[in-house]
């Protein structure tokens, strides 16, 4: 039987209309989104000395509450708030910051690789370039010979 993409297009977001917004995710009681907009007051008070339950109380007396039974703000659930949106908001951070990507056109300067010093052949090492006379030349093979011919 062949699908009419439209129409399952069309029907599917009139379902979705009509479900409503998915209860994952969705604030139930407004806790998250009211810490969420007084956390840099909380990292003052933190920085000020005051405890996470003097913060706890004072957020519950404005109305701050918790779970399904709408019980005030407690120490513990404050700092579990606390530590999850700083996560999310590293998350965020990192996501929109710079990406290393390998197509991108601007890299950092590549650093070549070369053998040790060790390695190097004579004939590789750089030197001033000035032009051995054939004197010289035999006055070089002779030393390097030196140590073979070397008397006891």
């Amino acid at each position: 039987m062949p699908l009419d993409s439209k129409k399952l297009r069309r029907d599917a977001l009139r379902l979705q209309k009509a479900r409503g917004t998915p209860s994952v995710g969705r604030e139930t009681t407004g806790t998250s989104r009211a810490v969420r907009e007084a956390l840099p007051t909380i990292h003052q008070l933190r920085k000020d000395g005051v405890s996470w339950a003097v913060i706890a109380q004072a957020l519950a007396e404005q109305g701050v509450i918790q779970g399904k039974d709408r019980i005030p703000l407690t120490t513990g659930r404050l700092t579990a708030l606390v530590t999850q949106i700083e996560a999310q908001q590293r998350k965020k951070a990192l996501k929109a910051g710079p990406r290393d990507r390998c197509d991108t056109v601007e890299h950092a300067a590549v650093k070549r690789l070369s053998l040790s010093p060790d390695l190097v052949s004579p004939a590789e090492t750089p030197n001033d370039f000035q032009l051995a006379t054939e004197e010289d030349l035999r006055r070089a093979a002779l030393e390097k010979l030196q140590t073979v011919l070397k008397k006891e």
